[in-house]
């Protein structure tokens, strides 16, 4: 699956103290070309020395524009091969790329963006990915200077108490064989920054809260996390083994076609199992009905479509993210399913780490397992 990775206005400040709102404009227009063409000359290179050495013009390059005034809210539509999404309440923006090498494990890049004062430059924060001391799943507090590394797609703010907190979702291509979604929270402390919050619960019920979540599966696997507006929940795919011997081996997860999520309630994101997918009596579509040679062709107008409450094409997600990341898209055929099934609590269920039938996670280990390693331990 490894294609590349998809698809301002301020008045003057000192730097432009001599100019006006035009002469901004104009920079970034030239800077936008001249990024737009080292941007191609990455995507085009064929071996890795080749890439690297275009990646880090395109990265010096890109380091010297951000900085400058406008750069919040100028579109930037000729780097139409990385991510340029900017937080709903317009706190900070990414500028987001992959590189994939030889060996088609990526490599990850960010900036993060957060506008200045009248007559001060933006602030500019790096996220250097960091492959050498992280665990495989970062489960601590982060900082711009050791990241996991992923392309964010959506970014969600939510308030607890004063302060405001940003959710994000991300994809991390991995490796030849796995790819990863991801749930973690950005903040800020004055000019600090940090990833990772407790703001994801464990499970069902689970008094534990997870700073991030990762959902890494097969490569060959099409699996959705996004935010449902319809459903007010981030709503994500089910992973399972292909066989019941492969738990914890990733590159044999795929999706079992039921949803669970998150809804934001008493300032957590509070997991939901089973989440339905349900008929819209509000929704209608004309099936087409073809004629003979007595009757013409006709469309028949027909209400309750099934709606796939994590297809980022369905009407009710909003067509999905404003960033470039990959979003898949999947044949919803290939997913519907009569929605009582999903909600039969008698049938066995994988919940990514231990086949169970009750509470679950899309991290594994519950209540009942912590209970029992914590006695466990007393008992050495």
């Amino acid at each position: 699956m490894r294609a590349l990775l998809l698809t301002i206005l301020l008045s003057s400040v000192t730097v432009f103290a001599d100019t006006g709102k035009e002469d901004v404009d104009a920079y970034l227009v030239e800077q936008e070309e001249i990024l737009a063409e080292a941007l191609n000359t990455l995507r085009s290179a064929e071996d890795d020395a080749t890439r690297k050495e275009a990646n880090d013009n395109f990265r010096n390059l890109l380091a010297e524009v951000l900085p400058y005034p406008g750069v919040m809210d100028y579109p930037f539509e000729k780097l139409a091969s990385m991510s340029t999404i900017k937080s709903p309440d317009g706190e900070f923006r990414l500028f987001n790329w992959n590189v994939e090498d030889d060996n088609l494990v990526h490599a990850h890049y960010c900036f993060v963006v957060r506008p200045g004062r009248i007559g001060k430059d933006n602030t500019v924060i790096e996220l250097i990915e960091d492959k050498i001391t992280l665990p495989p799943r970062p489960d601590g507090i982060l900082t711009p200077k050791s990241w996991y590394g992923a392309l964010y797609y959506n970014i969600i703010p939510v308030k607890k108490g004063s302060h405001t907190l940003y959710t994000m979702i991300g994809f991390n291509g991995n490796d030849r064989s796995t790819n990863r979604k991801l749930l973690d929270v950005f903040y800020f402390k004055g000019k600090n920054m940090r990833m990772g919050y407790p703001l994801f619960q464990e499970s069902a019920g689970s008094g534990v809260l997870l700073k991030r979540v990762f959902l890494d599966y097969s490569e060959k696997a099409s699996v959705s996390l996004n935010m449902n507006h319809n459903l007010a929940a981030i709503v994500f795919d089910h992973l399972v083994p292909e066989q019941a011997n492969l738990e914890g081996v990733y590159d044999y997860y795929i999706p079992d076609m039921t949803y669970d999520g998150y809804e934001w309630k008493d300032g957590m994101w509070k997991y939901k199992e089973d989440i339905i997918a349900y008929n819209d009596p509000n929704r209608k579509v004309k099936h087409y009905v073809p004629g003979d040679e007595e009757k013409n062709d006709t469309y028949t107008e027909v209400k309750d479509v099934w709606v796939d409450p994590v297809d980022p094409a369905t009407p009710v997600n909003n067509g999905g993210v404003d960033a470039k990341a990959p979003i898949e898209q999947v044949d919803p055929k290939q997913k519907q399913q009569d929605a009582s099934s999903s909600t039969e609590k008698t049938k066995k269920k994988f919940r990514l780490f231990k086949w169970r039938s009750t509470t679950h996670s899309a991290i594994g280990d519950d209540k009942a397992e912590r209970k029992q390693n914590r006695s466990n331990k007393k008992l050495k």
